[in-house]
This record gives C-alpha cells, structure tokens and sequence, in this order.
C-alpha cells in the first residue's frame, strides 16, 4: 500500500476550466478575422448561432471562465494547505506520543 495523498479533486476542474479559457479565447480572437477573411474572398459565410453568440457575450464568457480559474485556483491551494496542516499536525502528535513512550 502506497502512502501517497489523495489527489486533488480541484486540479481537474481547474484544468478543465482553463482548456474551456483557452478555447474560447482562441475562438473570440480568430473568428471574426476568419470571417473577415472568407469575406474578402467573396465567399460570406453561413449564418451560425455560435458565431453570433460568440460575438455578442464571448466578452462574458472569458469573465466567467477567468472568474471560475481563480476560484478553483484558490480552492486547489486551500485544500492542499490544509491538508499539508493535517499531515504536520499528526507528525507532531506522533514525535510527542514517542517522546512520552521513551520518556
């Protein structure tokens, strides 16, 4: 049996809140010069509900997505300080409970 930690069930929230930034930034930032682009070509673009959504709220989307990465990021840090706490508390407790035993 292994004494490693339990692992932190933050970090995979944490990350996967921080692909969804990535994708979404990507996605605000190119698609306008995407569709800019197919227009210089002559070739306009299909309407997309995404697209417009995009347009319209992808500013809000980064705010949430940014705002769910620091709260995840602070709840990550927190459980591991508390647990790093538990862990030098029950390895105090213990080097006491052994100089009580040889004392």
């Amino acid at each position: 049996m292994s004494n490693s930690e339990p692992r932190n069930p933050f970090y995979m929230f944490l990350l996967l809140a921080s692909v969804l930034f990535v994708g979404t930034a990507l996605a605000y930032a190119l698609v306008p010069s995407l569709e800019e682009k197919a227009a210089e070509a002559g070739q306009a673009p299909p309407q997309s509900n995404f697209r417009e959504a995009l347009r319209s709220d992808g500013w809000r989307w980064l705010l949430y997505e940014v705002a769910a990465i620091v709260v995840l990021s602070v709840f990550c840090i927190g459980l591991d300080r508390l647990r790093s706490l538990k862990k030098e508390r029950m390895q105090s407790k213990n080097r006491d409970d052994m100089q009580k035993i040889i004392n």
